[in-house]
C-alpha cells in the first residue's frame, strides 16, 4: 500500500490520561460507509500492554474489509474481516508484505482476535467487535498503547462474499485503501468490556456525516469523524490523490498518446531528422520516468507482475529499447542508398505496433485502478484525436512521396543506377586501381 501520512493531528486534544465514555469512530476516504472504532482500557493503557478493543463495520456489497497497523502494509499486522457463509463472520489476522496479498500469520507472535457480542450480518451490515489481548507486538513491528499519533490503515474489496470460516482464504487485490493517524489516548475507556455495545446504542447508525453507519466517507470527502476531541488525523483536502499514480498516468498518456505520434509526423512535416530524433528522444526519456512511477505504484498497491496491465507494460516499454538502434540503421541506410529498405519498414512498423499496445494497455491501466468516467473519457479523446491526426499525415506524407518521385521510382520498375542516384547523391563506391 501507498504510504500517506495523514496531516497533523487536530489541536485543542484533551489531557491523555482522560477516560472517554464513547468510543472514536473513523469511516475511510474513498469508501460507502466503512468504518472503524477504538477503544483502549486505561487499566492496558497504563501497563502498556493487555486488551485493546476495536470495531469494523461495512456493508455486506464488500468481499472483504481489513484494518491494519502502520502507514503501509509492509510489516503492518493486518486485520481481515469476510462473511463465513452462515450469517457470521471470519476474521483473520494477517501479515503484510507489501507485495503481494497478506497471509494468515500462523507464528506464535500471531494476533488472537476473538469476536464479541454484536458482532454478526445484520440487515445488510457486517459488524466486527474484536478484543485483542496481544496486538501490541506482534513479528517485526509494535504499538504503543498510549500513542499520540499511532498510524493505521485500511483496504477493502467490493464483491460476493468469500463465505468460508478459513481463516487462510485467498483475497483479491483491493479496490482502494486509506491511511490515518490516532491519537490512542483518546480512545481510553474506563472498564475492560466490550465498549461497542454502548456505543452502538449511542449511536445508531449516525454520526457526523449522516449516513447508514455513521456516515461513512466517500470518493470525494475525507473520512468522516465521530467521538471524543476529534482523535484523528485523516488524509485530508478533499479527495484523496495518489501522486505517484496521477503522475505516472499522465506521463505515460503524453507519451505514447501524443509526444510519440506527433514525433513521428516530423519527418514528413518538415523533413529534419534531428528534428525527429531530438524529439523522440525526449519521449523516450519521459517514458522511462513514467516507468519508473508505475514500477512504484505497483509495488505499493501488490499489482507489479500479477495483471495484463504491468505485464503489457513492461514487455512494451523493453521491446521499445530497439526502436533508437531500428532508427538509426534506418537513417545510415537512406542515406547511402536514398531510399527505403527492410530496416526503414523495421523501425516504421515496430514502432507503430508497440504504440497501438501501448495506448490499448493505457486503457487497461485505467480499468484496474478503477478510473472515474472522465478519466476514461479524456484519455480516448486524446488517443483519439492524436492518432487520427497521425493517421491524415502520414496518409498525405504517401501520396506527396509517390507524386515526387515519379513512376520511375518504383520498384517495380527496372529503372538505371542513375535514375535511382542523381548526380552528386550516388553512394561512394571505390575507384578499380589500374
Amino acid at each position: 500500500m501507498k504510504t500517506i501520512r495523514g496531516s497533523l493531528l487536530a489541536s485543542g486534544l484533551i489531557a491523555s490520561n482522560a477516560v472517554h465514555a464513547t468510543t472514536p469512530k473513523y469511516c475511510a476516504t474513498g469508501a460507502d460507509n466503512v468504518c472503524f472504532r477504538f477503544g483502549i482500557p486505561q487499566s492496558s493503557a497504563d501497563s502498556g500492554s493487555g486488551n485493546i478493543y476495536f470495531q469494523i463495520q461495512a456493508p455486506s456489497t464488500y468481499s472483504w474489509v481489513a484494518l491494519g497497523t502502520g502507514d503501509q502494509m509492509k510489516g503492518s499486522s493486518m486485520f481481515v474481516m469476510y462473511q463465513d457463509g452462515s450469517g457470521n463472520l471470519t476474521l483473520s489476522p494477517r501479515l503484510g508484505t507489501g507485495h503481494s496479498a497478506p497471509k494468515e500469520d500462523t507464528s506464535s507472535s500471531a494476533a488472537k482476535l476473538g469476536l464479541l457480542a454484536g458482532s454478526g450480518v445484520v440487515n445488510g451490515v457486517m459488524t466486527a467487535n474484536v478484543v485483542c489481548p496481544n496486538c501490541e507486538s506482534w513479528n517485526g513491528g509494535s504499538l504503543s498503547l498510549t500513542d499520540t499519533a499511532s498510524e493505521w490503515i485500511a483496504a477493502w474489496k467490493s464483491g460476493s462474499s468469500l463465505a468460508t470460516a478459513s481463516k487462510s482464504a485467498s483475497i483479491t487485490q483491493h479496490d482502494d485503501h486509506d491511511q490515518f493517524q490516532l491519537d490512542l489516548t483518546q480512545a481510553t475507556v474506563s472498564s475492560d468490556t466490550n465498549p461497542f455495545l454502548e456505543a452502538d446504542t449511542a449511536d445508531p447508525g449516525s454520526g457526523s456525516g449522516g449516513g447508514s453507519i455513521g456516515g461513512g466517507g466517500d470518493s470525494d470527502n475525507p473520512g468522516v469523524v465521530v467521538g471524543p476531541g476529534n482523535p484523528f488525523g485523516p488524509v485530508g483536502g478533499g479527495k484523496r490523490r495518489d501522486g505517484a499514480l496521477v503522475a505516472h498516468s499522465v506521463i505515460m498518456t503524453a507519451t505514447f498518446a501524443a509526444l510519440y505520434p506527433l514525433g513521428s509526423m516530423l519527418m514528413p512535416l518538415i523533413g529534419s531528422w534531428i528534428a525527429h530524433a531530438i524529439w523522440q528522444s525526449v519521449a523516450f526519456v519521459l517514458m522511462w520516468v513514467g516507468f519508473g512511477l508505475g514500477v512504484r505504484v505497483a509495488q505499493d498497491r501488490n499489482m507489479l507482475f500479477n495483471n495484463t496491465h504491468t505485464r503489457l507494460g513492461t514487455a512494451v516499454v523493453f521491446l521499445l529499447l530497439i526502436q533508437p538502434v531500428l532508427g538509426i540503421m534506418h537513417h545510415k541506410y537512406f542515406l547511402k542508398y536514398r531510399e527505403r529498405g527492410v530496416i526503414s519498414y523495421a523501425h516504421i512498423w515496430w514502432g507503430r505496433i508497440l504504440l497501438i499496445l501501448a495506448v490499448v494497455n493505457g486503457g487497461l491501466g485505467l480499468k484496474l485502478t478503477n478510473a472515474g468516467n472522465s478519466a476514461v473519457v479524456a484519455y480516448c479523446i486524446i488517443a483519439a484525436v492524436c492518432f487520427g491526426i497521425y493517421a491524415i499525415v502520414k496518409s498525405w506524407a504517401v501520396v506527396r512521396r509517390g507524386r515526387q518521385q515519379g513512376p520511375h521510382f518504383r520498384k517495380s520498375d527496372n529503372f538505371t543506377h542513375k535514375q535511382r542516384y542523381p548526380v552528386g547523391r550516388q553512394p561512394y563506391r571505390p575507384r578499380n586501381r589500374v
